[in-house]
């Protein structure tokens, strides 16, 4: 008999027939370490980037055996920041390794440390190993991606006719303005890293963006290009569908992103919809759908419940 993860034995309600709003891809696992590299290529460099008096004061460190990445952070409990960013993404994981690092992380004093996994994760039983230890699953993101292909030349998200054009208005972050934008996503995720996210302006192969409204500062995205040309799409604030009701100004961020990206020479990039629906519908699935992104699987989140969660 085959160890079923509990997750797997939830009540599962079949939804009425739905034509989802993105076009679907089932990619093969070829691709889907491609995917995932792109984001962990993007996380290497970024702790690369800090400054050492940041890494030390917060204990944040970055960390590889062979493939797999994992990050620790001992004074900021963010998810991204105490994560094992790719275990059985590039080979089968082992319950020796999964142990290693749960141990890591508890002699860190770190409480709940995060794990992904996707339907490419091997072995297929790694989520039942996570469950055995305690840890639990806690929702996902939907991974998306797409080729280079250039978008039309008109805009695919116009302004808005009736909002002047120097109301709304996309920019490049530069040394200038740097201390803007990484104010404003501290100010929107409560976090005290604008001294490292200032590091990463002008630095090789990120690309930093604001999107201004009467000169103040509305929304914000970044694109990191690595050497092999995978480009991922993060650092976003405020989050759509989770921080802010409004999917516009993300996508008129992600257009402009995709836009400059494709004339860098980047060849896939790769971002998340990261409050997803069951049904994949509503404005993100829609305006990453024309934007030529597809999306490919869910990828699943554990990790061990808050300590208050009872």
């Amino acid at each position: 008999m085959y160890p079923v993860a509990l997750s797997d034995l939830e009540t599962h309600i079949e939804p009425e027939p739905h034509l989802p709003e993105i076009r679907i891809e089932h990619v093969s696992r070829y691709l889907s370490r491609a995917i995932e590299r792109a984001e962990v290529a993007a996380w290497l460099d970024l702790y690369e980037a800090a400054p050492a008096d940041f890494a030390a004061q917060h204990g944040l460190a970055i960390a590889r055996d062979g493939d797999i990445v994992w990050t620790t952070c001992t004074t900021i409990p963010f998810i991204h920041f105490n994560c094992v960013k790719n275990i059985g993404v590039d080979g089968p994981a082992s319950e020796a390794e999964l142990d290693r690092l749960l141990a890591h992380y508890r002699n860190a004093g770190i409480m709940r440390p995060w794990f992904y996994t996707n339907p490419h994760t091997e072995p297929s039983r790694l989520r039942c190993w996570l469950e055995a230890r305690g840890l639990q699953h806690q929702g996902g993101w939907e991974r998306i991606f797409r080729d280079a292909t250039p978008l039309p030349v008109e805009p695919v998200f116009p302004p808005d006719p009736l909002i002047p054009l120097d109301d709304l208005t996309a920019e490049e972050v530069t040394p200038r303005t740097a201390s803007q934008w990484a104010s404003f996503i501290d100010s929107k995720y409560r976090l005290p890293t604008s001294p490292w996210l200032m590091a990463l302006v002008g630095r090789k192969g990120w690309h930093h963006y604001m999107l201004r409204r009467r000169g103040a500062v509305e929304a914000v995205r970044s694109l990191f290009i690595g050497n092999d040309g995978a480009a991922w799409s993060g650092i976003d604030a405020p989050v759509p569908g989770i921080m802010a009701q409004s999917f516009d100004l993300d996508a008129m961020l992600g257009e402009r992103l995709l836009r400059d990206g494709i004339a860098a020479g980047a060849k896939l990039f790769v971002a998340d919809i990261e409050a997803p629906l069951p049904e994949r519908d509503g404005p993100a699935y829609r305006n990453y759908d024309r934007l030529g992104f597809k999306l490919t699987y869910l990828r699943d989140h554990y990790s061990y419940l808050p300590a208050d969660s009872g």
